[in-house]
């Protein structure tokens, strides 16, 4: 069994925190021969191949043909580059997650719209007019940029924020998203990790400070799903596998749901620690039993 993980430089990650490292390590422990590359070693010529990596860092070109499975885990944001990998992954017949069309069709924030009655009421709009008066109608909002990730560009923000919006549209020449600002954030932000449609645990990110709730800035507690959050699952989980979606993170706030990240989730290792289990192990099981009963298609 070969599989091929394509994420950022390997020598950039933490060993300690990183999913993309963990799944790796448990899978080569398994017996798994497992390539690595960057999406600047995919190529085509004839057929799309790969220089890859190998366990001994050393490269060898292959064609995508030969591997089992495919993992795409360069982290954001989606640009140019990471748009034509996905375009280059599509030629292939081995089976990627998450799907290529996927990664291309739903953008991590957008991803979430149909879904609106589960999430905070929502605005994406170039409009500054639109998004003022949208903002007016709470006491505070959020705005956050389509194409940012960890929270890099979400700021809180009032009705006389005028120069912010401005600059967030880039003088309404781009949309962004504007929430309602939930002062339930200051618990946490819940990650949901999930394969599939099946949750593999979740932990509560309080932020240490102020309101941006990711693995780097907040505190990982342990957390349970409530009925809602149930239910939010149970709509979402089925989606996702019909659309060839089959590892992510769901973000919920005060029971809301805020985004769906595809494209690099993280949070397998700080679950684990939190609830006492293999999550890695169960990636990887998780995805043999796709390939072994053919679920699994490109």
């Amino acid at each position: 069994m070969k599989w091929l993980v394509i994420l950022d430089p390997i020598e950039g990650l933490v060993s300690k925190t990183d999913t993309s490292l963990a799944i790796i390590n448990k899978a080569r422990s398994m017996g798994l021969e497992v390539d690595t590359a960057t999406i600047e070693d995919l190529f085509f010529e004839t057929v799309v191949s790969v220089n890859a990596c190998g366990v001994k860092n050393e490269k060898t070109i292959s064609m995508l043909d030969e591997y089992d499975l495919i993992l795409m885990r360069k982290e954001p944001p989606y640009d140019l580059p990471f748009h034509y990998a996905a375009q280059l992954l599509s030629l292939t017949k081995t089976p990627v997650i998450n799907s290529p069309a996927s990664l291309r069709d739903f953008n991590e924030k957008l991803i979430v719209l149909p879904f609106s009655d589960f999430m905070p009421p929502t605005l994406v709009s170039s409009n500054s007019a639109e998004i003022i008066k949208f903002i007016g109608r709470f006491d505070s909002a959020v705005l956050k940029s389509l194409d940012s990730f960890q929270g890099k560009s979400v700021t809180r923000v009032s009705p006389d924020d005028m120069g912010l919006v401005d600059k967030f549209t880039e003088g309404g020449r781009q949309p962004i998203m504007v929430q309602q600002f939930l002062e339930a954030v200051y618990q946490g932000d819940k990650r949901v990790m999930m394969a599939g449609d099946r949750v593999l645990g979740a932990a509560q990110r309080r932020p240490k400070s102020g309101y941006h709730a990711n693995f780097a800035n907040s505190d990982a507690l342990p957390a349970a799903l409530t009925a809602r959050e149930q239910e939010i699952i149970d709509t979402l989980g089925p989606w996702m596998v019909a659309h060839g979606i089959y590892f992510s993170g769901l973000d919920i706030i005060g029971e809301k749901l805020t985004e769906i990240n595809i494209t690099c989730p993280t949070g397998i290792i700080q679950i684990s620690e939190l609830d006492g289990k293999d999550i890695p192990g169960e990636v990887v099981d998780y995805f043999l039993e796709l390939i072994a009963d053919g679920t699994l298609a490109q």
